[in-house]
C-alpha cells in the first residue's frame, strides 16, 4: 500500500484529432450520435482553430506543473492523475489507475474554479462510482476554488495593465463565463452566483467602475432550452451600436485554458462579430500553466488535506 496521495484533475476532455470529434460528440450526447449538420458544424470549428484544441496539452502542463510544486514542498507525498468526462483517459479510468497504485486518499479537483452539480459536481460522481466498493478510500472532493488570490489578480493585473484604455469612454471590459441551462440555475444550482461574485472580485480588485464592465455568457448549448444570458456577442453588438463603445476588452474569466471556446468563441466568433460593427477587441490572456494558476491548485490541495 502506498502512502501517497493522490491529486485527481478533471475536466471536460477535448478532441486529440478530427477523427476523435464523433466520439466525443456522441459521448457529450449520451452515447446518441449527433446528427450531420452539428457534427459537422463542430468540425468546421476545430478546422477554424487549427485542427485540435490545445486544451489536452494544456491539461498535462498544469499536471505536470502542479507535481513539481508538489515535489518542491512535499517529496513524495503526492501523485498528480488526470481524468477527462468525456474522453480518454476518462475519470473513471483515471480512479482505477490510482487504486492500482494502492493509493487510499483522493483529492478530486475539477479544472473549473466554479462549482455547479450539472458539470463539476458530475466530475466528483464519476469519480466516486468507482470507489463504490473501496471503502477504505477516502475521497475529499474540491467544490469552488475561485477566491484563491493568486486567480484573481492572475486576471486583476492583466486589468490593471490594460487601466489606461479602459479609463477611455469608448472602452468597456465584458466578463464572460461559460451559460447553463437556466433549468439548472432555478433548481438551485450555485454557479451563477459563484461566477458573478468572481467577476466582481476581479474588478474590484482591479479598481474598475461599475460603468467600466458588463457581465455576460459565452458558449451556451444548441438545445432548445433557455440558457443564462445575455450572450456576450449580442451585448457586444449593442455596446458599439448603442453606446458609441469603439473597444471591447473580453475577459473570460469562467475558464481558465484556452479552448474551444476561447480560441473560438471569443477569438473568432466573438471578434467577427465586433469587427462587423467597426468595433475592435482586445482578449486577456487565459491562465493555462501560468505559475499563478499552478500554485491556485497547490493551495486547494493544501485546503483538501485539512479538511480530512
Amino acid at each position: 500500500m502506498s502512502n501517497k496521495k493522490a491529486v485527481l484533475l478533471m475536466s471536460y476532455g477535448t478532441p486529440y484529432e478530427i477523427s476523435d470529434i464523433m466520439v466525443y460528440y456522441t459521448n457529450i450526447r449520451n452515447h446518441h450520435e449527433p446528427p450531420k449538420p452539428l457534427y459537422d458544424e463542430l468540425v468546421s470549428r476545430y478546422k477554424a482553430i487549427g485542427g485540435t484544441s490545445p486544451l489536452a496539452k494544456i491539461s498535462d502542463a498544469q499536471a505536470k506543473g502542479l507535481q513539481a510544486q508538489l515535489d518542491q514542498e512535499f517529496p513524495g507525498e503526492y501523485q498528480v492523475f488526470v481524468g477527462y468526462k468525456y474522453i480518454h483517459p476518462f475519470i473513471q479510468d483515471a480512479v482505477k489507475d490510482i487504486l492500482a497504485a494502492g493509493i487510499k486518499t483522493i483529492y478530486g479537483i475539477p479544472l473549473a474554479p466554479h462549482y455547479s452539480a450539472f458539470n463539476t459536481g458530475d466530475y466528483h460522481a464519476r469519480a466516486k462510482e468507482v470507489l463504490v466498493n473501496h471503502g477504505d478510500v477516502t475521497y475529499v472532493e474540491a467544490k469552488s476554488w475561485w477566491q484563491n488570490d493568486d486567480l484573481i489578480h492572475f486576471w486583476s493585473d492583466q486589468l490593471v495593465a490594460l487601466k489606461p484604455q479602459i479609463d477611455q469612454l469608448d472602452t468597456k471590459v465584458i466578463l464572460s463565463a461559460h451559460s447553463l441551462p437556466m433549468s439548472i440555475i432555478d433548481g438551485g444550482d450555485s454557479y451563477r452566483d459563484e461566477v458573478e461574485a468572481n467577476m466582481r472580485t476581479v474588478v474590484k480588485t482591479a479598481g474598475l467602475t461599475p460603468d467600466q464592465y458588463t457581465i455576460a455568457w459565452q458558449s451556451a448549448g444548441r438545445t432548445e432550452q433557455k440558457w443564462i444570458g445575455p450572450d456576450f456577442v449580442t451585448v457586444a453588438q449593442n455596446l458599439i451600436e448603442q453606446d458609441n463603445i469603439k473597444h471591447i476588452i473580453s475577459a473570460s474569466v469562467g475558464f481558465i485554458n484556452d479552448n474551444l471556446e476561447i480560441l473560438y468563441d471569443v477569438d473568432i466568433e466573438l471578434k467577427q462579430a465586433i469587427e462587423t460593427k467597426g468595433g475592435k477587441l482586445t482578449r486577456l490572456q487565459m491562465p493555462n500553466d501560468d505559475p499563478k494558476l499552478i500554485s491556485a491548485l497547490k493551495a486547494e490541495v493544501l485546503k483538501l488535506a485539512k479538511a480530512i
